[in-house]
């Protein structure tokens, strides 16, 4: 198996629906979400690539004003870009373990309420993530992975037109065995 050779491509990413209702402050929420990504062996075992992705979000939020209960139905919309690199360690020749760091940087715009008087919110996400995974290749041009995170910083931005909201930080170390990501790549 030659899935990781110098001059071979990587072509995967991700796309995602998901549906949310309840009763708490957002009680009805819709994500659609796409991420292709494509990267090119630089080296054996070495890969270099980015992801170009979007994601529309819509929410309803229950707001109180004066005593009485409302809610109002917001959009929001993400633009990232995600460079990344990979390397590839064999530990037969149909599975790898691999160690991926990425960069990803985030530009959201959440649309204001005009009949309330709200501006649009925008914000731009910055993080660094270490991703651990295996790579299973049940064939030559295909790989099932299964990865987790590992390390993780992140800063958000959040501003109006008039003004800077919050800005955090946060950093993550560890990983959730129970939040795993399990996708597909073509090794061309």
């Amino acid at each position: 198996m030659a899935q990781t050779e110098k001059g071979k491509i990587l072509l995967g990413g991700y796309a995602y629906f998901n549906s949310y209702k309840g009763t708490s402050m957002t009680d009805r929420n819709t994500n659609l979400g796409i991420n292709p990504a494509v990267g090119i062996f630089v080296t054996d075992n070495l890969v270099i690539g980015t992801g170009l992705g979007y994601v529309h979000t819509a929410y309803t939020q229950n707001l109180v004003e004066g005593g009485e209960i409302g809610s109002v139905r917001r959009k929001a919309y993400v633009v990232s870009v995600s460079p990344f690199g990979r390397y590839y360690v064999g530990i037969t020749p149909q599975l790898k373990f691999f160690g991926q760091l990425e960069a990803a940087v985030n530009w959201r715009n959440i649309k204001g309420n005009e009949a309330m008087g709200e501006k649009d919110l925008k914000s731009n996400f910055y993080s660094a993530t270490l991703s651990p995974g295996f790579a299973l290749f049940p064939s030559k041009r295909i790989g099932i992975e299964l990865s987790i995170t590992g390390f993780q910083y992140a800063k958000q931005h959040w501003k109006t037109e008039e003004a800077t909201l919050t800005d955090f930080r946060s950093f993550s170390f560890g990983s959730d065995f129970f939040n795993p990501r399990l996708g597909i790549q073509f090794y061309l």
